[in-house]
């Protein structure tokens, strides 16, 4: 697992692709876990929401998002690139939600808000969330990385539009 978490990091600072990682089926199921796991653990603790919402977020934030991924992988034909490309894009969520739920945690007030100091943390993880994703897109799909940022923004977008309408 340690040469997978790696090769995530590498992805992370834009030095590697979902291509540096295996197909393999084993190990997509157990970063997915992973992701499961501590996303929920961090909107419970973090964001005080109940368990159940917090399931309910991560799960159809999680089908929305391979699901999107998948249908756009086969419309151009590198199905075969899907476990790849999804366990870069839950192993660079992993990473960048542990960053984020560690900025919250330091920087929240006593009232419960999030700092400025906070806030513009988290704001830069997102954006740099985006240049990951659509590094991983431009990778996995050979397009140029202009369509990738359009794919990561997309992707993001309707995984939090799809996860919002589930608990509304």
């Amino acid at each position: 697992m340690l040469p997978i978490a790696l090769v995530v990091l590498r992805i992370c600072t834009l030095r590697s692709g979902p291509d540096d990682l295996p197909a393999n089926n084993f190990l997509l199921g157990l970063v997915i876990a992973i992701n499961v796991t501590l996303s929920i653990s961090l909107y419970v603790t973090v964001n005080e929401a109940t368990f159940l919402t917090a399931t309910t977020l991560v799960i159809v934030s999680l089908a929305g998002t391979a699901g999107v991924v998948w249908v756009i992988l086969t419309l151009m034909e590198l199905a075969n690139r899907f476990p790849q490309t999804l366990m870069a894009l839950i192993g660079v969520d992993i990473v960048l939600t542990v960053l984020s739920g560690i900025a919250a945690a330091f920087t929240t007030g006593s009232e419960g808000t999030v700092s400025t100091t906070g806030a513009s943390i988290i704001t830069l993880l997102m954006i740099w969330n985006l240049a990951i994703f659509a590094n991983i897109f431009k990778r996995a799909m050979n397009i140029h990385i202009g369509f990738g940022f359009a794919m990561a923004l997309f992707v993001v977008i309707f995984s939090v539009a799809v996860s919002q309408a589930a608990i509304s």
